[in-house]
């Protein structure tokens, strides 16, 4: 065994309280959810509970940001579901701790960060509209009291009964906006949930915005472009640790299982080790950067991210071997986890076009 068998020091925070209890909280229900018997919303309470889910916000760097990071990795590791819908949670603190907010939506920021309020992110049609690949969907109207919006939500997560979504609008004759508004407002129909390869706990679908009434107060930003320039950098990092967790909680496994037949696997955990320090290096080190890293290398982590931890779980399937194969299995579970990744927006063939054009 070689030293790349066991994680190389990076610049990651040494820990935050009650680390072990939030890995034992989402191993303990990791087998529940991937079985669609309960969702995700009792572990993000869990995390509020504790003043882990704003972690960093808005600052964009620094300390808290990469605790922040840890977290995430330490939920994906245990669970990817709920590592998952703790990044929606996230970035919808983020939005509105960094929108216009009055006093009704400083009140919804303390609820997403106690947990005790759902958010949902469905800002990739923003992402895609910076770029300048496609028009966000949703096409807003001023009226007297703010606008009004009409459009398709195509695909967003955490859309439970009473959970906030911040979505983005553009109105006809130019320029766009950054809205809130709540699932149960009127005019808002969510689709019924498709069963999904994995992450069926996340409330995952589409939905549709006929004529939603989204008062001025609620209204985040008028600069779409900026706006998302300025939440893209923790919208990429808070997804590469994600990934991060997951690859380690593959690498783990496979570095217990390199002994025999499995020894033939050694060079190419060795190389997987070292593709992954180098992505938790950089996770880290974009993290407490005192200067923002280039769009680039943030499109770059973010690929070799999903990249890793896809590497990852198709190794620990081999060196596992048909015990792994059983559905219910973490091994399993994992592989089913990461093959969502190479489609999550920014989706793989969105990185790779934005990179192309960034050379």
């Amino acid at each position: 065994m070689t030293s790349a068998h066991t994680a190389a020091q990076v610049a990651a925070p040494t820990g935050y309280p009650e680390r072990a209890a939030v890995a034992e909280f989402f191993t303990a229900q990791a087998g529940e959810l991937d079985r669609g018997g309960c969702d995700v919303r009792p572990g993000l309470r869990f995390l509020g509970e504790r003043g882990l889910l704003g972690l960093g916000a808005p600052d964009n760097a620094g300390d808290e940001l990469a605790t922040m990071l840890l977290v995430v990795e330490d939920v994906a590791a245990s669970c990817m579901s709920s590592g998952f819908s703790l990044w929606a949670q996230r970035m919808v603190v983020e939005y509105l701790a960094r929108g216009s907010t009055g006093p009704e939506l400083d009140g919804e920021l303390a609820a997403l960060r106690a947990g005790s309020r759902i958010g949902v992110t469905a800002m990739a049609p923003a992402m895609k509209h910076v770029a300048g690949l496609e028009p966000v969907p949703v096409i807003a109207e001023r009226t007297a009291g703010g606008v009004r919006l009409d459009g398709p939500i195509r695909w967003a997560s955490n859309l439970f009964e009473d959970a906030l979504v911040v979505v983005p609008a553009r109105f006809a004759d130019g320029g766009g906006l950054i809205a809130v508004l709540r699932i149960d407002d009127p005019g808002v129909t969510v689709h019924d949930a498709p069963e999904l390869l994995a992450l069926g706990g996340t409330r995952s679908s589409s939905a549709t915005l006929s004529r939603v009434e989204v008062p001025a107060e609620h209204v985040l930003s008028e600069d779409l472009t900026g706006f998302v320039r300025s939440v893209r950098p923790t919208f990429l990092l808070v997804q590469s640790a994600f990934c991060a967790g997951l690859a380690g909680a593959s690498r783990r496994c496979s570095a217990e299982l390199l002994t025999g037949l499995n020894a033939e696997f050694d060079d190419d955990f060795d190389e997987l080790a070292s593709e992954h320090d180098s992505v938790r290096a950089r996770l880290f080190d974009f993290a407490r950067s005192t200067h923002r890293p280039s769009a680039a290398d943030l499109l770059r982590l973010r690929l070799d991210a999903a990249r890793v931890a896809g590497a990852a779980t198709r190794l620990e399937s081999a060196v596992t071997g048909g015990r792994g194969y059983v559905a219910t299995s973490a091994t399993s579970r994992r592989l089913r986890e990461a093959a969502f990744l190479p489609i999550q927006a920014p989706t793989e063939g969105q990185l790779r076009w934005e990179l192309s054009r960034s050379a």
